[in-house]
């Protein structure tokens, strides 16, 4: 950044006359023209698709009900500014799914304009390059079309850049007022400004210090570049101060020969003055210290809090600090230019406060804004939202914006070592920015917006400047065609590389095709002249990685929709919520009640959203947590239910008057999130996941102590050590397979997802509601009876609380005469079935002689040789004993985890149990990694394993089988292998599961021992069951195409010689042949 203050404006070369002047200046319009109409086609296009994120159905109802007069500002939930740009739409074209996505779209569209103005510095190659990434950019298109503040804060973003470089070009007032308006909204949008600020801030004090010393240099005509360098440096701590007291610093600047104040000073001052009075919240713990006030006291909301005694007083000392603010900054202000900067600032602290005390009419606003949203958002860094890796923008980027990335990467030298400034606040933009986003607590897919944009745009300049550097006289038809045939052998040499097989005879033949390649493009590009290499690199990168770009970009915002198969949808309500919505609405006019028919909807998770946006016109809804209360069934037409308040609520169901009200339920993902395996790539032993509350393991420690001295940025050479083992061991083929086709192997088709993690959830409806036909009807409830799917395959079960009827089932086991027993961790309830499905009888594990259990959540079954079946009661801590009949005996034990050294008895999450043939049940306590063998009548043997990866080590052990030897076999689920162990508990061995690994807390594998030794081991995420020898050689899957296994858990072999499947996510049991 040691540049001239304002670098030379780009100069028109020849491809700017060959469409400016001998195909008239229309030709460049009408490219302008159409990308801009493809930016806009691509973010207003079938916006309605997919439901509403949690996220989104906030602000959209927040949007909605400002529209009704009910909004107040919350720094929970950001804004306010597109809160009042989305209640504009809602006013002029109603409230749906796609007028929520409007307002986003259209900032989108502006910010795909943008780059038009800086044409000057772009050049016309790399005004089309910028309008062009940014245009068709997966990651901002997607969050275009998204109801989230990242867009509306990225247009600020880029318009605040914009304004600064056309005040450096022309100096003109109107410019710093534009600045000014566009940092306030962008302040009045998103928190996550502060960083931007801040690099901006950094940016133009150096560039005041570069132009301070150059001035003082030349002057004394020693205006070197290494007393440039040194000056400057020496400068940048105060350069700041030295251009608010310019008026008072005049024998300084006299015997520095500084004659004026350059123009990144004014910009330092709009930018300084606007800053200073919302960065207050900093100056709290100064006070608190101080004993100015008392510790907490200026906390947000509790310091204008109505409930606050002290509110009143609170109020009295922030007008003191802001009027103390405000005077200071208005007196450096009015001693610069007073006219300029009263325009300016008034202008945009009048917008600014105008949005947060929504057109002053909520002044509450005025604390909320700017002292809640900087003070509640430093809060939440230590919340770490999202708790994601310190490299999760490390996988976002290249798995996203791939094109921009590698052309910015290879003109990020150019730009820094012979560009100008603002090649190189380019360049520290994207990096400090990335930078800032990997340190800062939150890391959320929507954040990637805020490096895509630098980057979109340092990749447009050094097309341009790879054009410049070549800068033929002259474009003839052969050199066109050359330029096309270098993007075809880019396409063509990557599509090769990327689609060829594995292996490393396949990957030699990739290097070959990639130099091949390059050398064909050299060799053409030769015939110009050295200088047109780069232009014909950077069209060869366009060809290579254009197709897949854009492939992306249709997959992510167009075809995946809301189904979690790209990281960049993350969390999201589930396609199935859209349809409910609208039965409701048919019931609401079936029955003739409209918007007064009352809905219930169990709050618990937060499943309040989306529903409270579907629902927002209906007056008799009721919000409450199930697990703490269930309101009357009888009282309510619609009810949705948490899965985890199923058994709850079905327990208040059957004591109603409404026990026979209500068909079975219909069981959905509520919300349901991408699988975040990569989270364990580096996992730290004894902690877990390397994420942001998950242990330090990062590749540099911040702060060691070496011989006494701290030191920082200290290699973590475990880390680094771990990154060599995962770039050696596969990671690279894996990930560069996700980038290629974004989706994970065997993961299922785009409308129902078998990989993603969920809160599921049950929707109640009248049984006399025909949902098929949106009319009353009279269907008397009957249970289910065993039947056959599509393909003649023996199923049984069905969602519902009737005999025979499941809400999750996970595990099953049969006995010797063939009778099948299923537990339900959602009904809590064992039900016993013939051996072709047939109801036989149940029960409630939580039943006792002395009342019922409070707590539980059984995962898993065993049934022992004479025939009693025990139940690992998960989530109730315990295991329990019942016999063939159902009914229980009196052996029930386990201790909840107690945080210490577990004991005999405490366990921690027992997931399952097997029973071998010295009646001892071997159970897995999960949570303590460990397996603890007892008697069937509860006395304590052993306990074996402990945490870790090694011999004898487990890491989340869940399914459990045992062979006719006798030989035990554990599902190591972390450590992706099954283990096996002696009847003694001594380790034998171990393979690899492909598909295991997953950190969801719903992928949970089992086992289950076939005839002739070989295991059977279930892939829940993975939709399929792996069949092995008792040594783990792989025999082959079970996973049909035609029905897909949705969540397969328990298993166990038929007296036929087949397999029963339970299917938690469609609540019912499956028998195939084994392969």
């Amino acid at each position: 950044m040691t540049a001239p203050s304002i670098p030379v404006r780009y100069q028109a070369r020849s491809f700017d006359r060959l469409l400016g002047i001998q195909l008239s200046i229309n030709a460049e319009l009408a490219i302008y023209a159409v990308l801009l109409a493809a930016a806009a086609l691509l973010r207003i296009w079938d916006l309605g698709a997919g439901a509403l994120h949690h996220d989104e159905s906030i602000h959209a109802k927040f949007s909605w009900d400002l529209v009704r007069g009910n909004y107040t500002h919350d720094p929970v939930f950001h804004g306010p500014l597109y809160y009042h740009a989305q209640g504009l739409v809602f006013f002029l074209f109603g409230a749906s799914d796609y007028t929520a996505r409007l307002s986003a779209a259209l900032f989108g569209i502006a910010l795909a304009t943008l780059p038009l103005l800086l044409r000057r510095r772009l050049g016309l190659v790399g005004t089309v390059a910028a309008v062009s990434f940014i245009a068709f950019s997966p990651t901002i298109v997607y969050y275009s079309r998204f109801f989230r503040e990242d867009i509306y804060m990225a247009t600020f973003t880029m318009l605040s850049f914009v304004a600064i470089w056309r005040y450096f070009d022309g100096g003109r007032d109107r410019w710093l007022v534009v600045f000014a308006l566009a940092v306030a909204g962008s302040f009045a949008t998103k928190e996550a400004t502060y960083l931007s600020v801040a690099i901006m801030l950094v940016f133009l004090d150096v560039h005041l210090s570069t132009i301070l010393a150059a001035q003082t240099l030349e002057e004394r005509g020693t205006n070197t570049t290494l007393r440039r360098t040194m000056l400057t440096i020496a400068i940048a701590p105060y350069a700041w101060a030295i251009v608010a007291l310019w008026p008072f610093l005049g024998s300084l600047r006299r015997s520095a020969a500084w004659t004026q104040i350059p123009r990144s000073g004014d910009l330092l001052i709009i930018l300084g003055t606007l800053t200073v009075p919302v960065m207050a919240p900093f100056l709290k713990p100064l006070l608190e210290s101080a004993g100015f006030v008392a510790e907490g006291r200026l906390d947000h909301p509790f310091v204008y809090s109505q409930a606050n005694p002290d509110a009143a007083q609170n109020r009295m000392i922030l007008a003191g600090i802001y009027l103390v603010l405000v005077g200071a900054v208005a007196f450096i202000g009015l001693q610069w230019r007073w006219k300029t900067w009263l325009i300016a600032f008034g202008s945009a602290s009048f917008a600014y406060l105008t949005l947060f005390t929504s057109f002053w009419t909520n002044f509450d606003g005025l604390g909320t804004g700017p002292w809640g949203s900087l003070d509640y958002w430093l809060s939440q860094q230590d919340v770490f939202r999202g708790d994601q890796p310190w490299f999760y923008y490390y996988l976002l980027m290249p798995a996203y914006e791939f094109l921009p990335l590698v052309i910015a990467i290879g003109g990020a030298f150019w730009a820094v070592a012979r560009g100008d400034a603002f090649s190189r606040y380019l360049v520290f933009w994207l990096v400090a920015t990335w930078l800032g986003l990997s340190w800062a607590g939150e890391k959320m897919p929507w954040l990637n917006t805020h490096i895509a944009l630098p980057t979109c745009i340092l990749a447009a300049w050094t097309a341009q400047r790879a054009w410049t550097t070549w800068s033929p006289e002259r474009i003839d038809r052969l050199a066109l065609l050359r330029l096309l045939s270098a993007a075809v052998v880019g396409l063509g040499a990557m599509l090769a590389i990327a689609y060829l097989p594995g292996g490393t005879t396949y990957l030699a033949i990739r290097f070959l095709l990639a130099a091949g390649a390059a050398g064909a493009v050299g060799y053409v590009a030769s015939s110009y002249g050295r200088p047109a290499i780069a232009t014909f690199a950077v069209v060869a990168v366009v060809g290579a990685l254009g197709f897949f770009s854009l492939r992306t970009m249709i997959q992510a915002s167009f075809i995946t929709g809301d189904v979690p198969e790209d990281m960049l949808i993350y969390t999201q309500s589930s396609p199935y919520i859209p349809p409910i919505a609208e039965d409701i609405d048919r019931l609401a006019a079936a029955t003739g009640k409209g918007y007064d028919m009352p809905i219930a909807v169990d709050s618990r998770d937060s499943m309040s959203w989306p529903w409270a946006w579907y629902l927002r016109d209906y007056k008799t809804v009721n919000y409450s947590d199930f697990s703490q209360n269930v309101p009357d069934p009888a009282q309510f037409d619609v009810i949705l239910v948490n899965q985890a308040d199923i058994a709850t609520f079905q327990d208040s169901l059957s004591a109603s008057a409404a026990a026979e009200k209500f068909a079975p339920p219909e069981k959905y993902p509520h919300r349901w999130w991408f699988d975040e395996r990569y989270k364990a790539a580096m996992a730290t032993p004894g902690v877990g996941s390397c994420t942001a509350s998950g242990g330090e393991c990062g590749p540099f420690q911040p702060q060691v102590k070496i011989g006494g001295h701290l030191r920082l940025g200290v290699p973590n050479w475990d880390t680094w050590g771990r990154i060599w083992d995962g770039v050696t061991g596969g990671w690279i083929p894996e990930w560069a397979t996700y980038i290629r086709d974004h989706r994970r192997p065997g993961s299922g088709e785009f409308d129902r997802c078998r990989s993603c993690g969920s809160i599921n959830a049950f929707a109640y409806f009248p049984a006399t509601f025909d949902r098929a036909t949106g009319l009353i009807t009279a269907r008397p409830l009957e249970p289910s009876q065993p039947g056959t799917d599509d393909s003649g395959r023996a199923v049984f079960g069905g969602l519902g609380s009737l005999p025979g009827q499941f809400f999750s089932p996970v595990d099953i086991e049969s006995d010797a005469d063939g009778n099948l027993y299923v537990i339900d961790t959602a009904s809590k309830k064992l039900q016993k079935f013939d051996s072709t499905g047939n109801f036989i009888a149940a029960v409630d594990v939580r039943t006792n002689e002395g009342g019922n259990f409070p707590d539980s959540e059984p995962w898993g079954l065993g049934v022992a040789p004479d025939g009693r079946i025990v139940v690992a009661d998960t989530f109730g801590w315990r295991v329990r004993v019942f016999n063939p009949d159902l009914t229980p005996t009196n052996v029930a034990f386990g201790n909840p985890h107690s945080g210490a050294d577990p004991g005999e008895f405490d366990l921690f999450g027992p997931r399952d149990v097997v029973v071998d043939a010295r009646d001892r049940m071997w159970v897995t306590d999960t949570g303590h990694d460990r397996v603890v063998v007892y008697t069937m009548d509860g006395e304590f043997v052993m306990s074996i394993g402990t945490s870790g990866s090694g011999p004898g080590q487990f890491d989340e052990p869940v399914g459990l089988a045992i062979d006719s030897t006798g030989v035990v076999y554990v599902a190591d689920m972390y450590n992706a292998r099954v283990v096996r162990l002696s009847p003694d508990g001594e380790f034998l061995g171990s393979f690899d599961v492909p598909g295991w690994g997953g950190q969801d807390v719903s992928d949970k594998p089992y086992l289950a021992m076939l005839s002739g030794d070989r295991l059977a081991a279930s892939v829940p995420q993975g939709a399929l069951v792996r069949i092995f020898s008792s040594e783990g050689d792989p025999l082959g899957t079970i996973g049909p195409d035609d029905d897909p296994l949705s969540q397969p858990y328990g298993l166990t072999e038929s007296a036929d010689g087949k397999l029963w499947i339970v299917e938690g996510g469609n609540a019912r049991v499956r028998l195939f042949d084994i392969p």
